[in-house]
């Protein structure tokens, strides 16, 4: 196997976004909290891109993807003695928002051919205390988002849209994040769309989008730019709401508006791709591709995941990993295992002074007796390619699948 091979290199950039951030550091204006310089700032700009991209009506920037997930928790007004359903495969930050806001995340299984939550599980896990539920479109698998959102019609409850690794998939032409109460994406360095770190939040309400905005900067409106002279200040205190401090920069904004553009043929080579791999990998024994729902019109992709039967291949998966990277030149960024459950996962760990309101609040974040059978599989039998391994072209894609198969060989004496 050739280990010198060239792996597409992530993020992209280019002359077109240096030439974007140096106008930004030659405007003054650095961030949506500076004074104005007459027109509308770059984060104003790249929300409205955004917002039109995903067909909705507004856009709300946030520093992490994160901060999303608080803001739209803080925007449904939850809080201390709601539950919120979450799965229990996933990066730790939606249970962590929502301990963030001192509510309680109920963890439940997800499916074991998507990797995402079960509608099946979460509907069990439903009680009177239970306000919203927080589904996560995870690394190229959508949720089976018509039976969240008619499990959310039935017992009234917010459905808050974790897309941050979905940005453009679509299920029955919807775009990802567009379909819940509100929808989140995070743009960190490992995103599909990224600016090294940055967050959004959508929506189709009015009131919603106030109140993120409220939520993430300080509790400040953002005036009309046309009615602001050069100078002043945009952001105005205008209401006693609670709100933090959590804007993105102008730099961040103006990275973002180089990168849109080169979104949608970026997600179609990828969708292309994983097609082809899935086709491919599927031909060797004990290796199973994810399963993509026929809902889904479009699928983009934050990992690309191959889960490994070891009965049959001849070997577990996790100890394939160094394996594979030896293979194919790659280090830990592009290729690693899947997340950790949430019951198994060092990174939840309630605060202990923060989260002990009272002993039963305490009692109901301990996960020390939670069950999570598909998740716990899931993370020792699969692995997951960075998405960049997804822009290479035929010579990586047949690399890849060369690499398994030398694997099993070696297996197999």
């Amino acid at each position: 196997m050739n280990t010198k091979i060239t792996w597409p290199r992530w993020p992209v950039a280019d002359e077109n976004t240096f030439a974007r951030v140096r106008a930004v550091l030659e405007s003054g204006r650095w961030a949506i909290s500076g004074a104005s310089i007459g027109e509308p700032s770059q984060e104003q700009r790249f929300a409205a891109e955004f917002a039109r991209w995903n067909g909705v009506k507004h856009c709300v920037t946030v520093d992490h993807g994160s901060s999303a997930l608080v803001s739209a928790l803080e925007a449904l007004d939850l809080g201390y003695g709601d539950e919120v359903i979450v799965p229990g495969m996933t990066w730790v930050a939606p249970v962590l928002a929502v301990l963030s806001v001192n509510a309680t995340p109920v963890v439940v299984d997800v499916e074991p051919d998507t990797f995402c939550l079960s509608a099946e599980q979460a509907a069990a896990a439903v009680t009177s205390k239970t306000r919203a539920i927080l589904p996560v479109h995870l690394y190229g698998c959508m949720v089976d988002m018509d039976a969240i959102l008619a499990l959310a019609a039935k017992h009234d409850l917010w459905v808050v849209e974790d897309s941050a690794h979905s940005h453009g998939s679509q299920w029955k032409g919807q775009n990802a994040g567009t379909m819940g109460d509100i929808g989140i994406f995070s743009m960190q360095q490992g995103k599909v769309l990224t600016s090294g770190e940055g967050g959004a939040a959508v929506t189709n309400d009015d009131t919603f989008k106030e109140r993120l905005e409220l939520s993430a900067w300080n509790s400040r409106r953002r005036l009309d730019p046309s009615t602001v002279k050069p100078g002043n200040l945009q952001l105005a205190e205008t209401t006693a709401r609670y709100g933090t401090n959590r804007c993105l920069s102008e730099f961040q904004a103006a990275i973002l508006l180089d990168q849109l553009p080169r979104l949608e043929e970026q997600n179609h080579k990828r969708e292309k791709n994983a097609r082809w791999l899935d086709a491919e990998l599927a031909k060797i024994e004990g290796l199973l591709p994810m399963r993509r729902l026929p809902q889904i019109t479009r699928q983009t992709y934050y990992g690309y995941v191959v889960r490994v039967n070891a009965p049959v291949y001849g070997q577990e998966a996790l100890p394939m990993i160094p394996k594979l990277r030896e293979l194919l030149g790659m280090g830990d960024f592009l290729l690693h295992g899947a997340y950790k459950p949430l019951s198994n996962n060092p990174l939840y760990a309630p605060h202990p002074k923060m989260h002990a309101l009272e002993p039963a609040y305490r009692a109901s974040l301990k996960v020390s007796d939670l069950k999570l059978p598909v998740s716990e599989a899931g993370y020792t039998g699969s692995i997951v390619f960075h998405h960049s391994m997804l822009l290479g072209d035929e010579p990586h894609m047949q690399a890849v699948v060369e690499a398994f198969k030398t694997l099993q060989r070696t297996s197999r004496g």
